[in-house]
């Protein structure tokens, strides 16, 4: 054992593992990884090996251990406070065990470092009020954990924060100002969370923001017009709360954003025409919300889109003639809403990649054009739900189609 002062990496792959193992002074990195490897690697996963039982505190031996990875194992019971110890440590990714017990306070003593991942176990207290004593901190991720608490204001000294990571937890209270501070920060997620109030001003100068993801919290307050400031921003996804106010007009100088989801939320205004310069829009979902006006043509402008989700409103108008123009669209609900006219033809060669469009519970007129039945599945597209208010009675039908899945009335009641 004395030959394993020089050692600085080890991986047991696909072996009968016993604890505890033999530490000693030297190693920097510890991986057991269920696959072959070839040495000498920076740094291996450790998954599916089904480790069981407590880790030893004589872990704390391996002195100059650099990366600790032991998720998607079975460990249980709590992280021992000699962590602390281990001074060289840059990452500490404990997730998808069994560990309880709450984060040692002793963490912070590690000034290095900077992946700190406990997701997917049964960790319970608070993030420790002084997380900001690890400045170089770039992760924090404890989702589906029992912690609970505040957000520490000190999470605004982790100066190279990338990721904050906390969903499904019992974390309350209003979002520190702070935590915005780190110009990395790109991705933030406190989706079903007991979060509440408005974003502070300081969301909207995290530039360095990719996704934000805020669902099933109690988020409240409006979008500022700050908001296009968020020139990296690829997803926002602010999902079932309190937010209410119009969709900001800057939303259009997010050049970046692909999924925007501010559904079932108290939105009111209209769908700004600006969205139309969205060119990387993939997937946007206004819907269950009160927003009002005419659904604008520039919407359909925007070809990168595959799933429009807009139903459930008050949209008066018709449908834009161009709403067959995005070549990728998979996806269009339009229902629920105070729509008239008529259903727009469907030229050759357009809506060949359509699966959905659910237009019932509207008030349109007129028949579903042939060109659209010409796209159903059975015959030469791939539509497999088309949606109208073609039920009977009355007779004749609100509007007529000959190929509709499903024929409901202005009320939503299915035909008999």
């Amino acid at each position: 054992l004395e030959y394993l002062a020089e050692l600085t990496h080890v991986s047991c792959v696909c072996l009968c593992l016993c604890w505890p193992p033999y530490p000693q002074p030297g190693f920097t990195y510890l991986s057991y990884a269920p696959h072959p490897l070839s040495l000498p690697p920076l740094s291996q996963n450790t998954e599916r090996n089904d480790l069981s039982g407590e880790l030893p505190p004589e872990l704390t031996a391996l002195e100059e251990m650099r990366d600790f990875k032991m998720f998607r194992n079975s460990l249980e019971g709590t992280l021992f406070t000699e962590i602390g110890e281990m001074e060289n440590l840059r990452t500490l990714d404990l997730e998808q065990n069994r560990f309880t017990g709450t984060i040692p306070t002793e963490v912070l003593n590690i000034p290095d470092l900077q992946f700190l991942r406990g997701s997917f176990n049964e960790f319970s207290g608070t993030i420790p009020d002084d997380i900001g004593q690890l400045t170089g901190l770039k992760e924090l991720w404890f989702a589906e954990t029992n912690l609970e608490g505040t957000i520490p204001a000190s999470i605004g000294d982790c100066e190279e924060m990338e990721s904050i990571l906390l969903y499904e937890t019992n974390v309350e209270g209003e979002l520190p100002p702070e935590m915005f501070a780190s110009d990395q920060l790109a991705w933030v997620d406190l989706s079903e969370t007991n979060v509440e109030g408005e974003l502070p001003s300081t969301f909207y100068e995290a530039t360095g923001l990719r996704k934000f993801v805020m669902n099933s919290t109690d988020i409240s307050g409006t979008l500022s017009e700050e908001l296009g400031n968020l020139e990296n921003l690829e997803q926002l996804w602010i999902r079932k709360t309190n937010l209410e106010g119009p969709i900001p007009n800057s939303v259009g100088d997010l050049t970046n954003l692909e999924i925007l989801l501010l559904d079932e939320n108290q939105m009111t205004g209209t769908i700004p025409s600006t969205i139309g310069n969205n060119d990387n829009l993939i997937f946007i979902d206004v819907s269950n919300n009160e927003i009002e006006g005419s659904i604008p043509s520039e919407l359909f402008d925007v070809s990168s889109l595959e799933i429009i989700y807009i139903g459930n409103n008050t949209l008066t108008g018709p449908i834009p003639e161009n709403y067959y123009e995005p070549d990728n669209l998979r996806e269009l609900w339009i229902d629920g809403n105070l729509l008239t006219g008529t259903v727009p033809d469907v030229p050759s060669g357009k809506f060949e990649q359509l699966e959905e469009l659910i237009l019932n519970k509207n008030l349109l007129t007129g028949e579903v054009p042939s060109s659209l039945c010409d796209l159903r599945d059975d015959a030469d597209g791939k539509i497999v739900s088309l949606h109208a208010d073609c039920a009977q009675p009355p007779s004749p039908p609100q509007i007529a189609c000959a190929c509709c899945t499903k024929c409901t009335t202005a009320a939503g009641e299915e035909d008999a």
